[in-house]
């Protein structure tokens, strides 16, 4: 691994400098709206407690606390360290293809409206710097963009001495509204390098669509236990406030054409000291493509799962996720873009984390991906999306305000093959990457 300049070294430090500081501006803004701890919605950020999934479902309008900032706002950055087993192919580069292996990078900086608007609105709205981009990057890319971002009314009446809860999500990102971590928006890991070589393939519904799409949602949670959503998305339009922040510039983006609808179910359930959810979600999508009037439609659905056990200093979470996706490709096989009129993705997604006193955790994921051969669609060199790896992930939080996550993932098997998976001799072991995040909240 390179050594990290005295430059980066002091960036570094003047993080921590400015997030120590121990006063009311130094608390993200949901804890200072409540006036509860983070560690009361938070295992760890951003993972959710039963305290922090009902302050969400309610519409972050929870009030308790006291601040001095006129506005709800948060701040956050990350700073990263990316060593990837083998970068001699130059797979660890950033737009303008310089190699970061091993190289300090602050992949974002972002800035949080969190809290109550008015009355029993309230919104969750992320605008983030990429700093992957060198200067040169940033004159044709976007660089400060609208990230996730969740505005909500909610509200509740008693049936039959049963509370219901109801409300409308607004959001950018299907699934950024989810209450679990089990969903692509919020699921672990948490934080992946932003350099490093990722699998091709992956379904729509899984990120695909995140600040391209946006939409609204009804959503009911009744008695604490059954929980149901309906959402229609379409494209963000270029141009405007849209394109001021960044919401699908570029071209690149696929263009959702009309309503893609989205549905979600879930029942939960507390044990004591256990937490049982388990649920469904599903979308569909087409996609518009230049030089046809033809669509791609792609069908999602997947099943989902999320146990926890909180008891005094620790805590156990368990999440679980498999995604089908069928795709009908008209206008991709039309226009060239695809060997097949159909194809099919399978993703299962497992972990399991251990918390210490909210301050030390480990947690160990597996991801597979599975399909059939469409060297064009996939663009890969054995035409097949298979894919699969494990996550080894190390957390410590000095204070609750700073998390440092060491990672390791381990690849079985890369774009289609665990050797020669590119033709010119790549295994997918030499993507091994060892990936080392700050996080830093004010």
């Amino acid at each position: 691994m390179k050594r990290i300049s005295v430059c980066n070294a002091a960036i570094v430090a003047m993080l921590l400098a400015v997030v120590g500081v121990d006063n009311a501006y130094a608390v993200p803004s949901f804890a200072r709206q409540t006036g509860l701890d983070c560690t009361a919605c938070h295992t760890v950020f951003p993972e959710l407690t039963k305290v922090g999934r009902d302050f969400k479902l309610r519409g972050y309008t929870m009030e308790g606390g006291t601040t001095k900032m006129p506005l709800p706002l948060a701040a956050m950055i990350m700073a990263e360290v990316t060593n990837v087993s083998d970068s001699s192919n130059g797979s660890v580069v950033n737009g303008n293809g310089q190699n970061r292996n091993g190289e300090l990078v602050i992949p974002q900086i972002s800035l949080f409206y969190g809290g109550k608007i008015y009355k029993k609105v309230g919104a969750f709205i992320q605008v983030t710097y990429d700093g992957t981009l060198l200067p040169q990057d940033k004159a044709v890319s976007p660089y400060t963009a609208m990230d996730n971002a969740d505005i909500r009314y909610a509200d509740s009446v008693m049936l039959h001495d049963k509370e219901l809860i109801y409300g409308i999500s607004v959001n950018n990102n299907p699934s950024v509204q989810d209450l679990w971590n089990s969903t692509s928006a919020w699921g672990f890991p948490y934080a992946s390098s932003s350099v490093a070589p990722a699998p091709s393939a992956a379904t729509l519904i899984d990120g695909g669509l995140g600040q391209v799409a946006a939409g609204a949602s009804a959503y009911v949670m009744w008695d604490d236990t059954l929980y149901a959503e309906l959402g229609i998305y379409q494209t963000i339009p270029k141009g405007g406030i849209q394109g001021v922040f960044g919401w699908n510039n570029g071209g690149s983006d696929p263009v959702v054409y009309g309503d893609a609808p989205y549905g979600r179910i879930a029942l939960q359930h507390d044990f004591g000291d256990h937490y049982l959810m388990v649920g469904s979600y599903a979308m569909t999508t087409r996609i518009r493509q230049d030089g046809t009037d033809k669509l791609d439609t792609y069908r999602d659905w997947a099943v989902d799962a999320e146990y926890q056990f909180d008891y005094d200093k620790h805590n156990v979470t368990a999440t679980a996720t498999r995604i089908w996706e069928g795709a009908n490709l008209d206008a991709s096989y039309a226009t060239g873009g695809a060997d097949n009129g159909s194809d099919s993705l399978t993703t299962t997604k497992v972990r399991a984390s251990y918390r210490y006193d909210h301050k030390y955790g480990a947690s160990l994921g597996y991801v597979t991906t599975s399909g059939n051969v469409d060297a064009t669609k996939y663009g890969t060199g054995t035409g097949s999306p298979d894919s699969s790896y494990e996550i080894i992930e190390a957390d410590y939080l000095p204070i609750n305000k700073i998390k440092f996550s060491l990672q390791y993932t381990m690849y079985d098997k890369f774009d289609g093959a665990r050797k020669n998976y590119d033709g010119a001799g790549r295994n997918a072991s030499d993507n091994d990457t060892l990936y080392l995040i700050g996080w830093f909240m004010f």
